[in-house]
């Protein structure tokens, strides 16, 4: 390895090696000097990785906190524990017992002139004696005393001394400790040697000699046990003090105990084998190289390779950077993935792919289909993957050769599973980057994707197929974030299974056909053997089926048997429900020759009878549906409701549980509708596949209701061809009514029902009835029985829908107009007064709300229409006529002072209605007053000298004055101002006589 490779090989081990952080492995009360010290700083940046002074932590947390040696190990030693060449001195606590003629058990301190004092023994100088020399001095003063008794004498207190720390340690100053205390015990009662002081040179001073002091080297008992100076005992009035931190030098790499080491004062130089021995070893076998990084004369930083591990070159300020040889294997191949011991074989006893993996090594639920080999390109050197069928492994017909390094990944079942999880089926779906938290694999997926948006895999058929899946919620295995290239692979090399099998999805396989274990292989998720697609292939069951959907015991796709008709899948047990709607049902059918889709309508009722029936084909989808979603479609068809008569039903939201209905189906049922009006339950449009009988779709209705008349029903062709049916004659319920029929139920005589063209006020059976083309207004006023004796046709009101919406969008467009002129006036900055805007907004905003009734003038007197046939009307669908009585008022509207009815007088002029009004407001326009006449037409009064004069007011006019539109004379839209107001005045007139 030559140097420059050596030293990359450094930058990349130290990049790839995970933050090492002494606070990992500590409490989290651990202090904040804790941190990092600067010369551990220094050579952690120059190491990049970080690395701490060796020997220190023994003291305990942090810099000087209290750890293993923290307690003080020499003040109190266990009964028993002191030897008897122990000196004794003042302090000292002595526990003496007599046994014998005299028996005591007593403590008793030498005093500070070192005697000894025993109740009635003398006194004994015990002060420089050994423990076993009191005891035998002892018991010669108690057998003076005291004949015949046994002495014995135990040391339970050791006095203490006083020794002088100072330097660099937590808590320099005075300190007392044990008689037995050495100076390691000192230096931790100190708080231990802080990072900045020396382990290798401290000094201790005996007190009273005059000796030189003792050095004490610390780092002999942090490394071989061996205490040799830190285990000296103290003694009283002792000295340490612990110096700064001398020369150093660092060691990283694959070592035992890569750390920063102080030189001794006796070997300022070491070799690259010493300072590994202080790193405790390499942790693996075997030759490395070395690497020095050294400071140079003008402080830059040399980098050299240590040729000669023996040669003392390594000095202060050096970091020794150590790196293997060789960090490769031999003759290994490896077994991964979903087996039960995943790791390396030994390529000499594992030499073929069969002989690497057998059915004993396989874990439960293994996908057979499919592993990936991942091997070495001699040439490249880059890893490449090949698909294995492991079916053909397992039964020795894949024998192929393994090469050193080889791996076999074997997939399981939930790692064919990932593959159509929801985050995979999200980013084939097209979003762009993987989740937070996602595996590798995901994150290799999110990047294949996007370097090819045109690649197969991210926008092939497969993708759009899959994108209606829903997805498993699994967890990303392991195998795919330890080996991320394999989730790719295995999606490029899939066939997409939607029919077969119980959990559709991608299901990788080798190359084509059925190579992959044929029909004795293992089905996965309930996948029908033997049945084998191509790898990239959509594979969908080619069994026949149909499917019923909607209103049906038990709806989904059923199996196709031959000859299967409608009336076998209808009235099974799975089939109808009690309320399904009878009259119509479809069936959904594809035609593979001309590629469309057509729509077929049948009577449910007509084949659960055995009178009509069809045969089913492959893909055939039947909809059925209940009554109140039928009911619920017809209403949405016409859901203003300006556009239902009274006759129509009420949507009922439980239709909306069978869930959505195909727009094209449902424009079919719109399209074949049957409207069943007159005295029936349930009035409406009913929809029917064909054909269908009066009793039927009466029946479907909800039957005739207590008023209607049998004997008078109406049915009115499509063609406009109408006649009467009396359904209490025999066999005349099976008359047939179609797609656009109508039916009415006439009531009994005074019985009123919703009908769709509306006829009410002075006539004699006034409702809704059913008109066909070309019918006109006297034709329903002849079916509605003609006028009473009190009626007043010059006063009819027709209303026609058509000219309602024409009169709203003329009223929302001038509405748009002012608004618009409003803004541009107030824009060129000219004064305008506020009140004249608020006006013209106000005036905008009567337009936009103001409901307009679309009234028509009509001719509406029989005698009239009888004589003047050009004057009769053509009824259209909705039309509203209300023939009134007649009035005996006249209505004065609009800018008067009390807008009132007040009573018609025969002859009375225009003036006197006004002044019985209270007179114009001064907002009127006096000079555009008009009358509305009963039959809707306007003409202008005579109070102006420009306009005509009218003969005569007839009873039910209305006497308009509009407001004056001098205040919107600063609007350039203000010449048709005017006849804005007078329309809105006559519509609020209008509306409000015709409501009373």
């Amino acid at each position: 390895m030559p140097l420059a490779a050596l030293i990359l090989w450094v930058y990349a081990a130290s990049a790839a090696e995970p933050v090492r952080s002494v606070a990992h492995a500590r409490t989290p009360a651990a202090s904040v000097q804790d941190a990092p010290s600067a010369v551990e700083a220094a050579y952690s940046d120059r190491a990049g990785t970080p690395l701490r002074q060796f020997g220190y932590d023994q003291f305990g947390h942090g810099q000087f906190g209290h750890g293993q040696l923290g307690q003080e190990t020499g003040g109190r030693p266990g009964a028993g524990g002191v030897q008897g060449d122990y000196t004794l001195g003042p302090g000292d606590e002595l526990l003496v017992s007599l046994r014998g003629q005299k028996s005591s058990s007593k403590r008793y301190a030498i005093d500070n002139a070192g005697l000894l004092t025993i109740d009635e023994v003398r006194p004994v100088v015990a002060q420089g004696l050994t423990l076993a020399e009191l005891r035998a001095e002892l018991s010669n003063a108690v057998a003076a005393t005291h004949p015949n008794t046994d002495t014995f004498v135990s040391l339970t207190e050791v006095r203490r001394i006083g020794i002088l720390i100072t330097g660099a340690v937590g808590k320099p100053g005075r300190h007392e400790v044990g008689a037995f205390a050495t100076v390691l015990d000192a230096l931790a009662s100190a708080g231990g040697v802080t990072r900045d002081g020396s382990l290798r040179r401290i000094r201790l001073t005996r007190a009273g000699t005059a000796e030189e002091p003792q050095a004490v080297d610390l780092y002999g008992l942090f490394l071989t046990g061996n205490g040799g100076s830190a285990d000296l005992r103290l003694r009283d009035g002792d000295r340490l003090f612990v110096p700064p931190l001398g020369p150093t030098v660092a060691v990283t790499g694959p070592v035992k105990r890569p750390a920063i080491f102080e030189l001794s004062p006796n070997q300022p130089v070491l070799t690259a084998v010493e300072l590994k021995d202080l790193a405790g070893g390499v942790l693996r076998p075997g030759a490395h190289r070395a690497l020095r990084f050294t400071i140079g004369p003008s402080g830059e930083e040399v980098t050299e390779e240590v040729a000669n591990q023996h040669a003392r070159v390594i000095g202060d300020g050096d970091l020794l950077v150590l790196a293997p040889m060789r960090e490769d294997r031999r003759d290994e191949v490896r077994l991964d993935g979903h087996v039960l011991r995943p790791g390396p074989r030994a390529l000499t006893k594992v030499r073929t792919l069969d002989a690497l993996v057998g059915k004993a090594d396989l874990r439960p639920d293994p996908y057979l289909p499919f592993a990936v080999l991942a091997s070495t390109d001699l040439a490249t050197r880059a890893r490449t993957l090949t698909a294995v069928d492991l079916a053909a492994v397992l039964k020795g017909r894949d024998k192929r050769a393994l090469a050193e390094g080889d791996t076999l990944y074997v997939l399981g079942a939930e790692d064919v599973d990932f593959l159509t999880s929801e985050p995979v089926l999200d980013l084939l779906r097209g979003m762009k980057d993987a989740p937070p938290d996602a595996c590798q694999g995901l994150i290799v997926l999110a990047r294949a994707l996007a370097a090819q948006p045109d690649g197969l895999l991210a926008s092939g058929p497969q993708v759009h197929a899959a994108a209606e899946l829903t997805g498993s919620r699994i967890p990303c295995p392991p195998l795919f974030d330890a080996v991320p290239d394999l989730l790719v692979f295995a999606l490029e090399r899939s066939t997409l299974k939607l029919g077969g099998t119980a959990r559709p999805g991608f299901y990788p396989r080798v190359g084509f056909g059925t190579a992959s274990g044929g029909a004795d292989m293992p089905a996965y998720g309930g996948a029908s053997r033997g049945e084998d697609a191509a790898v990239g292939a959509i594979q969908e069951s080619n069994r026949p089926r149909y499917e019923l959907l909607g209103h049906v015991r038990r709806p989904g796709t059923r199996l196709l048997g031959g000859g299967t008709t409608l009336r076998d899948a209808l009235t099974g047990g799975d089939g109808l429900k009690r309320d399904v709607y009878p009259l119509l049902g479809v069936v959904e059918r594809f035609d593979r020759r001309t590629l469309n889709r057509a729509l077929v309508a049948f009577s449910p009722q007509e084949v659960a009878g055995g009178r009509a029936n069809r045969v089913l084909s492959d893909g055939d989808r039947v909809h059925l549906f209940s009554a109140a979603q039928v009911r619920a479609l017809v209403a949405k068809a016409a859901r203003d409701p300006r556009h239902q008569t009274e006759d129509a039903v009420t949507p009922d939201p439980a239709s909306l549980v069978e869930g959505p209905v195909d727009p094209a189906v449902a424009a079919l049922l719109n399209e074949r509708i049957v409207q069943v009006r007159g005295a029936v339950r349930e009035p409406g449009a009913y929809p029917v596949a064909d054909a269908t009988p009066l009793d039927a779709l009466i029946a479907a209705a909800g039957g005739l209701s207590s008023t209607a008349d049998p004997t008078a029903v109406e049915l009115t062709a499509s063609t406009g061809a109408r006649r009467r049916v009396d359904l209490a004659s025999v066999g005349t319920g099976r008359a047939m009514a179609g797609p656009g029929d109508a039916i009415r139920v006439n009531p009994i005589p005074q019985a009123l029902e919703a009908r769709a063209v509306t006829i009410a006020g002075a006539v004699r059976r006034p409702g809704s009835y059913d008109v066909g083309r070309g019918e006109t207004l006297s034709s329903l006023i002849d079916r509605a029985g003609g006028l009473t004796e009190e009626a007043y046709p010059y006063g009819a009101v027709f209303t026609r829908e058509s000219e309602r919406r024409r009169e709203k969008e003329r009223f929302a467009q001038e509405a748009r107009e002012m608004e618009r002129w409003v803004a541009l006036e107030v824009d060129k900055g000219e004064p305008v007064k506020a009140e004249n805007v608020a006006l013209a907004r106000s005036v905008a905003t009567q337009l936009r709300g103001i409901e307009p009734l679309g009234r028509i003038v009509v001719e509406a007197d029989p005698a009239q229409l009888r004589a003047h046939q050009d004057r009769d009307i053509l009824l259209e669908a909705d039309d509203r006529i209300v023939i009134p009585k007649r009035p005996l008022t006249v209505a004065v509207a609009g800018e008067v002072m009390h807008p009132a009815s007040v009573p018609f007088v025969s002859g009375k002029p225009a003036e006197d209605y006004l002044r019985e009004a209270g007179g114009p407001t001064r907002a009127a326009d006096t000079g555009r007053i008009f009358v509305v006449m009963p039959d809707g037409r306007s003409q202008p009064l005579s109070l102006s000298s420009w306009n005509h004069a009218v003969s005569t007011i007839p009873p039910g006019s209305i006497i308009v004055v509009p407001r004056d539109p001098k205040p919107f004379d600063f609007l350039e839209f203000s010449k048709n101002i005017g006849s804005i107001l007078s329309q809105l005045a006559i519509t609020a007139a209008s509306v409000s006589v015709i409501s009373r």
